[in-house]
């Protein structure tokens, strides 16, 4: 809702935002430092990477990946894709954090708080402070502890500040906009010719020589995966009773522990309308805002010139709608403005980072401690939760510690516990588990485990059931005999086969057409000539998609043929037909665009090119060291799971 006016780590909202689990709070655990390359032996190998003291394990490196696949954030199926670049960027950031420190850059206490509340959605706060209930379920969720949390949000304050010096002084030339300009705008026409591998079909059909053949290519790509038969301790906490009665001598027990919980500090409601500004147009953001200015006084009606005018994307659909408030959530100038006026009272303009704003009150309220009385129903609610919560743990506990002593014997640590067995024989990941479902998290726990063998803790399923994995046998993966894969191995031998034709056949036109006729060339050889309209190079064309996918074709001459070139649907031989360039009469009402992607793109670039000086100098010192062969391991054991 702040997005445009708040403290400037925007960056921190956003991560937080996409990371933090059940209520937006799916957290990654940001691991450890960076891109040298310790290829020996480590002592622990345990130890993916080391950044000064202190080390990051894989069990590290799981627990956050896990978090992120658990929310589909990144889907289980993709994980074998980007775990390497997760793990990656999760390096880059713990370095980047260690350069933050050491250049003296530092994060308060209260900053880390007010971003956590900051990024949470509304149900998960009341009156300025998080709901206690509802983060409680979520750190557990993700086995996480609020130190971990702040640990994790003041790091990520830390590499957005770093990032934001590092961007200062990016510049965006008119030359870089007018050669963008053209770049957008230019267009082209093309007569064209798709070598689709639909045409070529039958001639693709392997021999079963040619079958066998591809087969010894590639033994190393066909593999039976490993299967594991588990036995899994399922506690409901449905069959927990729930108490019923709790006297309010333990109740005001409970407020007065906690009645920094129940303190609302002071807090405006106010909603606003943002013109954003900058160096290049100030003097007429600012005209115009005195002119929003001028008919609020005149009576006009706040909420609609807000939807009209304001360019905060986060409150302007709402009338300009910011709810409440506190001190410290907004730019010093926004905040001196709003927690001055009373209520009804709407400021003159008020100038910020951001541009200016026009701020209008409608409530202000003093600090206050809510009454026992006003807060009784949520001290039971949550005295309950807290119980029905503990005793849940510790009979998970027990049943983990009784399933380790014996694991051979389940049902004797679930009947201990009033828990239930689950088994599954012969499963691979994926597939579903007899009264559960398919399971990311009880594959996760039981990837690692071999017979005999019980996950390293509880697992948390839907319903907040929980389960103990253990495993009573185990096949390792093993490569398969042709005879298992036949099938697979003719489809893939037939789709290389396929393309092989279509690159022969797109090559030999293009030969043809060399000399301007595409059409002769496509006559002789069967195929049909299609012609494009004029295009940018984002506009599609039919059958190759956008044209950006034929690069040669902006920067060749007419007549000139170009490709062949691999497109989703075969390979594309096109000539040029002609060329229109962009009309430079449309260059001002685009160049503030422009001139925001180029700075966008330019601080990325800048960003990337100080990370990897970061990560080299970091490595040169000796204070950043990565196990790649622990890193191997670990990205192995995904590819299984993915």
């Amino acid at each position: 809702m702040f997005d445009l006016f708040r403290s400037r780590d925007k960056a921190v909202r956003i991560t937080l935002t996409v990371l933090l689990g059940l209520v937006g709070l799916s957290m990654v655990t940001y691991l450890i430092p960076t891109t040298g390359t310790d290829t020996g032996s480590t002592a622990d190998t345990s130890v993916v990477a080391s950044i000064g003291k202190v080390d990051l394990t894989s069990q590290d490196v799981t627990k956050s990946i896990q978090a992120l696949t658990r929310n589909r954030q990144i889907p289980p199926e993709l994980l074998s894709i980007y775990a390497n670049q997760m793990v990656q960027q999760m390096i880059n950031d713990r370095a980047m954090a260690y350069e933050a420190n050491r250049l003296g850059l530092r994060v308060t206490s209260d900053e880390t708080d007010n971003a956590i509340i900051d990024s949470l959605p509304a149900e998960a706060t009341k009156g300025g402070k998080v709901d206690s209930a509802m983060m409680s379920a979520v750190l557990q969720q993700q086995g996480l502890t609020m130190a971990d949390l702040k640990d994790d949000t003041a790091r990520q304050i830390l590499i957005s500040r770093l990032r934001q010096i590092v961007a200062e002084g990016v510049v965006v030339s008119p030359r870089e906009i007018a050669d963008e300009f053209h770049k957008k705008n230019d267009k082209v026409k093309l007569d064209y010719v798709l070598v689709a591998p639909a045409k070529f079909q039958a001639e693709a059909e392997p021999t079963e020589a040619e079958v066998k053949a591809y087969f010894d290519a590639h033994k190393a790509s066909f593999q039976i995966p490993e299967k594991h038969s588990l036995a899994i301790v399922l506690i409901d906490p449905a069959k927990i009773p729930i108490p019923q009665q709790i006297s309010d001598a333990v109740l005001q027990k409970e407020y007065a522990a906690n009645q920094d919980q129940y303190k609302t500090p002071e807090r405006v409601q106010a909603r606003h309308i943002l013109i954003k500004s900058d160096a290049s147009n100030d003097a007429e953001k600012k005209a115009k805002a005195e002119g929003i200015l001028k008919q609020l006084k005149g009576g006009a009606d706040f909420a609609k010139l807000a939807k009209e005018n304001s360019d905060d994307p986060g409150s302007a659909a709402m009338g300009g709608e910011l709810g409440f408030i506190v001190r410290g959530q907004t730019v010093p100038e926004f905040e001196k403005a709003a927690f001055t006026l009373q209520p009804g009272q709407t400021s003159g303009l008020v100038k910020t980072t951001y541009g200016y704003h026009i701020i209008q009150v409608e409530k202000h309220e003093a600090a206050h401690t809510q009454p026992f009385e006003e807060v009784r129903g949520k001290l039971f609610q949550e005295y309950v939760q807290r119980t029905q919560q503990a005793q849940l743990e510790q009979l998970a506990d027990k049943a983990l510690a009784d399933l380790r002593k014996d694991p051979t014997h389940p049902e004797k640590a679930a009947e201990a516990v009033g828990g239930t067995v689950i088994r599954a024989e012969n499963i691979q990941t994926g597939d579903p588990i007899p009264e559960i479902g398919v399971s990311k998290e009880i594959s996760d726990a039981a990837a690692p485990l071999r017979k005999g063998e019980v996950a390293a803790g509880p697992v948390v399923l839907p319903g907040n059931k929980v389960a103990i994995v253990s495993v009573t046998d185990y096949q390792a993966a093993r490569p398969a005999t042709l005879e298992e894969v036949k099938n697979d191995v003719r489809n893939k031998a037939s789709q290389d086969k396929l393309q092989d034709i279509v690159a022969k056949k797109a090559t030999e036109l293009f030969t043809k057409a060399q000399g301007g006729d595409l059409a002769k060339a496509a006559k002789e050889m069967g195929f049909e000539v299609k012609t494009s309209a004029d295009v940018n190079r984002t506009a599609a064309i039919e059958g190759i998609g956008t044209a950006s996918s034929i690069p040669d074709a902006f920067t060749k001459p007419v007549g000139a043929i170009v490709g062949p070139v691999a497109v989703p649907g075969g390979r594309v031989v096109a000539k040029i037909v002609s060329k229109t360039p962009a009309d430079v009469s449309e260059l001002p009402a685009q160049t503030a665009t422009i001139r925001d992607e180029l700075r966008q793109s330019k601080t990325r670039d800048r960003n990337t090119m100080f990370e990897e000086g970061v990560k080299k100098r970091l490595q040169d010192e000796g204070k950043l060291r990565i196990h790649q062969d622990v890193i191997a391991r670990l990205l192995a054991s995904f590819n299984q799971r993915g």
